[in-house]
């Protein structure tokens, strides 16, 4: 677990996300995941992905969501794999669970609800 809080924004083009930290092991992502943010949200989970880690990621209060954030939260499960952690994803919105199932990707993506 990374040892300070993070918060981390992004604005670009009227896009702003944040990832901040909400707990031991809980982080929650809020904002637009979009084309303008998920370039620079991609690395911020690097410091909380060590061997046997388990990640909670919170999407409660993300609104806009499209093919780009899908894309980031891939990654994210990616990465996780690769570095021995585990993660999940809470409370994603309605948008972002159309797209997945919309393209069939509700198998790839660890989502508790």
């Amino acid at each position: 677990m990374a040892s300070s809080a993070v918060s981390t924004s992004v604005r670009q083009q009227n896009s702003r996300a944040e990832l901040r930290e909400a707990g031991a092991g809980r982080l929650a992502l809020r904002g637009s995941l979009d084309f303008d943010s998920v370039a620079q949200l991609r690395p911020q989970l690097r410091g909380y992905l060590q061997p046997g880690a388990s990640i909670i990621i919170n999407l409660k209060r993300v609104g806009h969501c499209n093919s780009a954030g899908l894309a980031l939260l891939l990654q994210w499960v990616e990465d996780a794999r690769h570095q021995g952690s585990s993660i999940e994803f809470r409370q994603i919105p309605a948008s972002l669970r159309e797209i997945t199932d919309l393209y069939h990707l509700t198998t790839l993506l660890p989502i508790v609800d």
